[in-house]
């Protein structure tokens, strides 16, 4: 079992994740199945920032945070954390999750961002403490909404520009300052496909770490014919929901809001 806790005390026995800016982790192959083996991480990279971030299986985990720049050792490769989530246990995958954003945030804030000063972490808690002014950093974390909208037998699915050519999924956008979750539902879908939609219900989250979101999930009601915007949506329609364009792979939010869906069309078994 995966829990987040900065107060754990890591020695040379802990589990070691390695990563760098970007969502990368060190592994010894492709597929990361598992923690590289690191006996002294502490002589490999006496210059990176040690952190601890919680515990798995009782067993302290740390994060050895790397320049954006870093080599991999020789026997070991950069890999991106995006490809696995479908492929780890929710344990490791917590972990993976928890340690990338952290690397983002360690990497972005050695100096004060109010007076510049160097800054030093907190062996207490995730934050970083300006020594001259007092100031704290804390991790960042930027809510974002997807929705699933369906009419009937049917589901919206869009394209945004950013996907892979022919990948279809939910309405999705960050919460703006000032804004409920709910109105940020509301607000994202009609800016992005020009519908009203009914007042929307929460399902799931999911933390995703490209580079520090939390992925909130809705559900809502709509009929009309789609709009895309032409700036972020390029194209998006009703789709029945035995006949789907290409979608998320599994592991991601958007696609536990289809799948789930269409179980309860019964078109997915349990």
């Amino acid at each position: 079992m995966w829990y987040p806790d900065p107060s754990h005390i890591c020695n040379e026995e802990s589990h070691c994740l390695v990563c760098r800016p970007g969502g990368d982790v060190l592994a010894s192959s492709p597929d990361f199945q598992g923690f590289p083996e690191l006996t002294e991480p502490s002589q490999w990279f006496p210059d990176w920032q040690r952190l601890q971030i919680g515990t798995l299986d009782d067993k302290p985990v740390m994060l050895v945070s790397a320049p954006v720049d870093a080599s991999a050792p020789q026997g070991y490769v950069w890999v991106n954390i995006r490809p696995l989530l479908g492929g780890l246990n929710s344990g490791k995958l917590e972990a993976l999750c928890r340690a990338s954003m952290l690397s983002s945030w360690d990497s972005n804030n050695r100096f004060c961002g109010r007076c510049g000063t160097l800054t030093v972490q907190d062996l207490k808690e995730s934050a970083r403490i300006c020594p001259s002014c007092g100031y704290r950093s804390y991790p960042r974390v930027s809510p974002a909404m997807i929705v699933r909208i369906t009419n009937g037998s049917k589901i919206l699915l869009a394209h945004n520009r950013r996907f892979p050519r022919g990948v279809y999924s939910c309405v999705a956008g960050y919460v703006e300052s000032g804004e409920t979750l709910e109105q940020t539902v509301l607000r994202e879908i009609k800016e992005e496909v020009g519908l009203d939609a009914a007042s929307p219900r929460y399902l799931s989250s999911q933390s995703w770490p490209f580079p520090h979101s939390l992925m909130l999930g809705f559900e809502t009601t709509a009929s009309g014919e789609p709009e895309p915007d032409g700036d972020e949506i390029t194209d998006a329609g009703w789709y029945p929901g035995d006949n789907l364009p290409h979608i998320p792979r599994h592991g991601t939010i958007a696609r536990w809001l289809i799948d789930d869906w269409r179980k309860k069309l019964g078109l997915i078994k349990e």
